[in-house]
Order: structure tokens, then C-alpha cells, then sequence
């Protein structure tokens, strides 16, 4: 009899994350803009098309916190023109992400990509369980494209915010005014001028 090595079920090292919605910050994007060439570890070669990678860290899981401080990879590919150059196109999960760095309007104006303005950047996002296209085996996380979004700028709240400040600050002013002794002449012209 021949002696056979064992082994547990081999799992990724990917965390595997399925949250409805997450805020999460790149802390590392690479832009990769010509296909390239990779090996697996089993020795395989095969091309990738040019993209952006980047490591995601999630910052806030908008639940009890268990994947706070979690981090994954995920690529964001630039996709091929009918003239054969690579581009950054509009209604894709690398032209969501740019839509939520730059605004909704990014395909509308003269705004060049830089991937430097990545980096530290934060957004909202689902993630989700990722498969692995050949085998259908789950290999990590990824994030669903179609919630990539920027995080909302509470504007009303700050407005009334001022506006509660300001009310606050004016009525102090008249309470201390109202509290203020008066001379004889000054409360006979306040009362003229009342009528």
C-alpha cells in the first residue's frame, strides 16, 4: 500500500464578505493601463487586460462593525474602443467609481482620470461573495458595481445647523441686551421711539 498525503479543503485567504452596503476607502490603487502578463502558481501564463486594482479597506460595515478594518483587492477594468485602445467608459464599475471620486458629470466635462486621487478616497458600496468564472468556486470579495456611490454631503443638516447657531447667537445677544440696566434718558428715548 501506498502512503497518500492529506489535506484539509483548500481555502481561499480572501475574506469572504457579503454586506448590503459599506463605507470603504482605497488605501492602494494601480493603474495598469496595457495588458499583461501573469503566471498562477500552478505555472499557467495568461494575459490580463489593462485595469485598475486596488486594495479596499472597509471602514465602516453599517452593522455591528465585524468587518471594520477588513481588507480585499479588487479590479476595476478599462474596456477596449472600436479602434483598439483602452478607455474608461461610462456605465462600468470602473466608470461608477470614477463617477463617485469625481461626480455624477465626469463623462460630461474636460476632468482627466488621475489614479493618484484614489488613494485615501472613501465611498459607499455593496460587497459581495465573488466567483470564480471557470471553476464557480467563491475566491474573496468584490464589489457590486452597480452601488458604487459617493458618500452623500449631509448639506440641509449642515444649513440648519447654521441656522440653529445663528438663531441661538441672536437670541443670546437680545437676552443680554434685555438684562442690560437702562438710564433714565435711555428708557424715555426707547419709549419715544416705540411710541
Amino acid at each position: 500500500m501506498v502512503a497518500i498525503k492529506k489535506s484539509r479543503k483548500k481555502e481561499t485567504g480572501a475574506p469572504i464578505i457579503d454586506l448590503p452596503q459599506a463605507k470603504i476607502k482605497i488605501v492602494e490603487a494601480e493603474l495598469r493601463p496595457e495588458r499583461y502578463e501573469v503566471t498562477s502558481n500552478s505555472g499557467e501564463t495568461f494575459t490580463i487586460d489593462p485595469n485598475l486594482n486596488c486594495q479596499l479597506e472597509i471602514t465602516d460595515d453599517l452593522a455591528d462593525g465585524e468587518y471594520d478594518g477588513v481588507r480585499f483587492y479588487d479590479t476595476f477594468k478599462l474596456k477596449e474602443a472600436d479602434d483598439g485602445t483602452w478607455e474608461l467608459r461610462d456605465g462600468t464599475k470602473f466608470g461608477a467609481l470614477a463617477k463617485a471620486r469625481y461626480g455624477q458629470d465626469f463623462f460630461e466635462t474636460d476632468q482627466a482620470f488621475d489614479s493618484e486621487d484614489l488613494e485615501e478616497f472613501e465611498f459607499l458600496a455593496k460587497i459581495e461573495p465573488k466567483t470564480n468564472f471557470r471553476t464557480g468556486k467563491i475566491t474573496g470579495s468584490m464589489l457590486g458595481w452597480e452601488t458604487i456611490m459617493a458618500i452623500p454631503k449631509p448639506k440641509k443638516k449642515k444649513k440648519n445647523l447654521q441656522a440653529a447657531q445663528q438663531e441661538a447667537a441672536k437670541a443670546a445677544n437680545e437676552a443680554d441686551f434685555a438684562q442690560l440696566p437702562l438710564s433714565d434718558e435711555d428708557e424715555a428715548l426707547m419709549n419715544e421711539a416705540l411710541g
